[in-house]
């Protein structure tokens, strides 16, 4: 049987990244001060999502290079442009139609580039299933 295409990869600020489907369990590791959700860019299926607070609370939430390399490659920007990126980033397939969560599957070509822009930022995936 296959498993479930993935909705989402969740990073983490030591650079190891997971593939998921069911993005909930991924949004409890974000923190308890809430969930800011933004698209990666102006008309992307693609959306991020970290804490809320990440950058007022510093002291909590230890930067994340490694996701701000890896949505900036996604992006199709240098790293050098990437924002600032605190805690724990996931970055899913977005479908607003879906009246559950929100998500959809990663396309073929979105998982090659996110792999690539993992590969680039020298993170370590696993997948969850």
């Amino acid at each position: 049987m296959n498993a479930p295409a993935p909705v989402y990869i969740l990073i983490r600020p030591d650079g190891t990244a997971q593939w998921g489907h069911r993005i909930g369990p991924a949004e409890k590791e974000l923190g308890p001060h809430g969930i800011g959700r933004a698209f990666l860019t102006d008309g992307s299926r693609l959306r991020i999502a970290m804490s809320d607070c990440a950058l007022l609370l510093p002291e909590e939430y230890a930067p994340n290079p490694y996701a701000a390399a890896v949505l900036a490659g996604v992006a199709g920007m240098p790293a050098s442009m990437a924002p600032e990126t605190r805690g724990p980033v996931i970055l899913f397939g977005w479908d607003g139609m879906n009246e559950w969560d929100s998500t959809r599957p990663f396309t073929a070509d979105e998982r090659d580039t996110i792999t690539a822009a993992l590969t680039a930022a020298e993170c370590v995936a696993e997948t969850v299933s």
